[in-house]
């Protein structure tokens, strides 16, 4: 059997996600059982269909909550949900946060993340120290004459990130690092940038960041070691689920977390 064309999926949901669209609809237009849509949508992006959902409409409000004055109840209704209470579920299932205190925490974290950044260079983070072997190295390569102000790269438990990572960097001109004692379990890696112009909207609403996933959860299981190397990020990435390769390499990464 000829399998589904994930990225077309991905650009149907994304066009039509204003629509209050269905698994029926998106299988309708696939031409395809909405069973079998729904196993390789979930083994393709590690997220169903309905999560990827959830989380297009989420970002959505973000936008809004950033960038406009609206209400909430507004912003909730504009974005395909049927009602507050649904979109402030949704929201803080995605986010950890109230659509009410998204933008006062957002606004508080981005400042201290900048004011932390120009005085120190990286910020790491570990939602919980746990003494491994687990370590992961990676190598960051933006295009050629590409100089990013801060990069932000993590391990998430989810493949839909939520919330904080269970480790993770922010960093201004580090970009080969080793992340050590890594909590055993499976993780999903993320990397995003802050944009250039140090803005709040522009680093939250990442339409226009370079950004990228691994494509593949990574497992550690007590003494496990990942290196990877993203050769390059070729484009501005517009879609979550875009993919940039890595390779393995061999190198000695002084930098470690």
């Amino acid at each position: 059997m000829n399998q589904p064309d994930i990225d077309k999926t991905i650009k149907y949901i994304r066009d039509n996600i204003e629509n209050d669209i269905t698994l029926d609809d998106i299988a309708g237009y696939m031409n395809y059982s909405k069973f079998h849509l729904s196993r390789t949508f979930k083994k393709k992006t590690g997220a169903s269909i309905k999560q990827y959902i959830e989380a297009l409409k989420v970002e959505k409000g973000i936008s809004k909550i950033i960038e406009s004055d609206q209400s909430v109840t507004d912003i909730a209704l504009n974005t395909g949900h049927k009602s507050l209470t649904t979109f402030s579920r949704t929201f803080k299932k995605q986010t950890k946060l109230s659509p009410q205190k998204y933008k006062k925490q957002a606004t508080f974290t981005y400042k201290f993340l900048i004011n932390w950044i120009k005085k120190r260079s990286f910020l790491v983070h570990h939602s919980h120290f746990t003494k491994t072997d687990n370590s992961f190295s990676i190598s960051i390569r933006y295009p050629d004459g590409y100089e990013p102000k801060i990069t932000c790269v993590g391990l998430f438990p989810e493949a839909m990130p939520k919330g904080e990572p269970v480790v993770g960097v922010a960093t201004a001109d580090v970009l080969e690092f080793t992340f050590d004692n890594i909590p055993n379990g499976t993780y999903y890696l993320f990397m995003c940038e802050i944009m250039e112009d140090f803005s709040l909207s522009k680093s939250y609403i990442l339409n226009q960041n370079y950004r990228a996933c691994a494509g593949l959860p990574f497992s550690f299981k007590g003494n496990f070691l990942f290196v990877l190397c993203y050769d390059s990020i070729t484009n501005k990435i517009s879609d979550y689920l875009s993919r940039l390769s890595f390779r393995c390499y061999r190198k000695n990464i002084r930098t470690r977390f």
